[in-house]
């Protein structure tokens, strides 16, 4: 690993040292997720998403894979979408659709498929002898992915997001975003009317997602309360 310093300025002199900065300063939440004790796991199993068949949900983890594109990048367990299609129809891709399926209709997700690998990129113009010089991208296991797009999709499905958030939803872009201000603006101007812009930039809003507003709003409607068990286990702390 190539020379670098930390945010302060002092430089690093071991791997080790490095790593470890780089992970504080771009992972310093990741040990704050949600650690679940075996009593506490106990005392609130989930007895499982009645209103929603096995069939259904295996026809919502099939739709969400033939959705995703064959040149994603596998996670740590080399297990990459295109795998996963190519043994689709034979007794190991059945059986995984099938784990996939009981897995979200318990609520649970298993630690493995929590896994990721992170791959730092350098940004460009910036000082790659800073540990703010890289981005780090974090690849999550493929099996697991698709568990998190199909409640993805579900909970969008549900109304429960706001109408005007673009953000990693469905049908919507950065693009349509601009092009709604921008013609809003103009509609205003021909009005000769004032108009303002107010830009902001949530850094660091994914990690920094507090799980007691999520499962708040989840309690607002009958969809979000079925994921209320798969969400906790979603932000339980990861390993990387």
């Amino acid at each position: 690993m190539g020379h670098l310093t930390d945010t302060t300025g002092i430089p690093l002199k071991t791997d080790n040292e490095k790593k470890n900065d780089l992970i504080r300063d771009h992972f310093g939440w990741r040990n704050e997720g949600r650690k679940v004790d075996k009593e506490e796991e106990e005392s609130e199993r989930y007895l499982g998403l009645t209103s929603i068949s096995q069939e259904k949900m295996e026809e919502l983890v099939r739709k969400a894979l033939a959705g995703k594109s064959n040149r994603s990048a596998s996670g740590p367990d080399g297990i990459g979408y295109k795998l996963i299609k190519q043994v689709l129809n034979l007794k190991l891709g059945r059986e995984l659709i099938g784990e996939v399926v009981e897995n979200l209709i318990n609520g649970t997700i298993p630690k493995e498929w929590q896994y990721s690998k992170v791959v730092m990129i350098s940004k460009p113009g910036k000082d790659h002898g800073k540990t703010k010089g890289w981005r780090p991208i974090n690849l999550i296991n493929c099996v697991g992915k698709l568990g998190e797009k199909v409640v993805a999709d579900r909970l969008q499905e549900s109304g429960l997001l706001h109408r005007h958030q673009f953000g990693s939803v469905k049908g919507r872009s950065a693009i349509e975003a601009a092009l709604r201000v921008v013609t809003r603006a103009q509609r205003c101007m021909a009005a000769e009317r004032a108009v303002g812009w107010n830009f902001w930039d949530v850094k660091g809003g994914f990690q920094n997602v507090r799980e007691e507003d999520v499962i708040r709003e989840l309690e607002k409607l009958e969809e979000g309360k079925k994921w209320i068990p798969w969400v906790k286990e979603f932000f339980r702390a990861r390993e990387f």
